[in-house]
């Protein structure tokens, strides 16, 4: 089968990387193709035919549905509009179009979420115009924009109404504060005919004063009831969007112990990267199995692991350098995961570490350990 993806960064790249271990493995013949700008994209890097447009605006989206027998996407700042319009002229998309109209514009989506019933903290539209006051939520609030936000772009805290200058002036929403004792993320896979099955919840920790996931621990230190519960609210969200596809889906617990539907990214996710190394199946390869028709695979996570991102080093930019000590490549329960990317600059994605071990703790123990022996920075030392 030939698969199009939307898309050519480090998610799609993984995907490639799924289809071609299929490929070697269980005699499949599948290709991929990846519309991106640039022409050595990571997922180009890895084995993905290229295919030269635009996500954003649609450019080049004829061209991929030509040459694909089904499209998907590898992140929200796509045309919806455009993908629609290849659907209804006989293409097949993954998610489905009309899913991702409500689902890649963040407000949509807590509108959405809302109207279904499914609990997630409390929100009010804004236009970013306006300054933002103590009603109806007092301070601090979370301000979200509707679009283009990811890797910690495109939210905000305001901690007073003195910190308005900083406010995003774009349109979205303001939400409700939640006080939490942790974040939890919990990948589903759907293949549309009744069969969805959920990964083991995993506990997200963020980087002090920013939204990107520093690390996370799978499983999620939490009892085996709340395990259950972050499962059952994740399936019970999907089935109610009758959703086909993969999904992570963020949840905040509460310190009551309740949990909140956060966001919902239509794809693989960040969070469910460790799944490569952890779990009977990974995401990518089982996105693999939702777009060719194939059975979902087992989703049982085989070993406790901890993953933690590889963002680029402060204080430079430039050609992207990687610091790396020999011995990590000795270490059968270390993964180290580069995207390719060759540019770099402060707080970018550049790439994955995966740690197995016998118990989270050990992982962790051995995470902090190897965080000092890996760097990815640019060239060039900024002034």
């Amino acid at each position: 089968m030939r698969i199009g993806i939307v898309g050519g960064g480090q998610l799609a790249a993984m995907l490639v990387q799924a289809c071609a271990r299929a490929n070697a493995h269980e005699g499949s013949e599948h290709e991929i193709y990846v519309l991106d700008a640039n022409a050595q994209c990571p997922a180009a890097l890895v084995g993905g035919i290229h295919v030269q447009g635009v996500p954003a605006t649609g450019e080049g989206y004829e061209q991929l549905a030509a040459a694909s027998d089904v499209l998907t996407i590898d992140l929200e700042n796509v045309s919806v509009d455009d993908l629609s319009q290849l659907q209804n002229s006989g293409h097949s998309v993954l998610p489905d179009p009309v899913l991702l109209s409500k689902v890649t514009d963040k407000l949509k989506q807590k509108q959405w979420l809302r109207e279904l019933g499914v609990p997630t903290a409390d929100f009010v539209a804004h236009d970013g115009a306006q300054e933002v006051t103590a009603d109806p939520f007092g301070f601090p609030v979370v301000q979200k924009a509707a679009r283009g936000g990811y890797d910690g772009r495109g939210v905000a805290v305001l901690r007073s109404a003195e910190d308005n200058d900083s406010r995003l002036q774009v349109p979205g929403y303001l939400e409700q504060f939640i006080q939490r004792k942790m974040e939890v993320s919990v990948m589903v896979a759907a293949n549309g005919s009744d069969d969805i099955i959920a990964y083991q919840p995993v506990e997200m920790v963020f980087h002090e004063g920013g939204n990107v996931l520093d690390y996370l621990v799978a499983p999620a230190r939490l009892s085996a009831q709340l395990l259950e519960s972050a499962q059952e609210l994740a399936v019970s969200t999907i089935t109610a969007m009758n959703g086909q596809g993969i999904f992570g889906i963020e949840m905040f617990l509460t310190e009551d112990d309740e949990l909140l539907i956060n966001e919902i990214s239509p794809r693989t996710h960040n969070s469910g990267h460790y799944t490569t190394e952890a779990c009977q199946t990974s995401q990518f390869t089982q996105q693999l199995r939702i777009l060719t028709g194939e059975k979902l695979g087992d989703a049982r996570q085989l070993t406790p692991a901890v993953m933690f991102n590889l963002l680029g080093a402060e204080g430079y930019e430039g050609d992207t350098v990687v610091e790396q000590e020999a011995s990590l490549g000795d270490d059968e329960e270390i993964a180290v995961h580069l995207y390719g990317k060759k540019h770099c600059f402060p707080g970018r994605k550049m790439g994955h570490v995966t740690v197995t071990s016998e118990t989270v703790d050990t992982a962790l123990e051995k995470m902090n350990v190897i965080r000092e022996q890996i760097l990815v920075r640019g060239a060039k030392q900024l002034v």
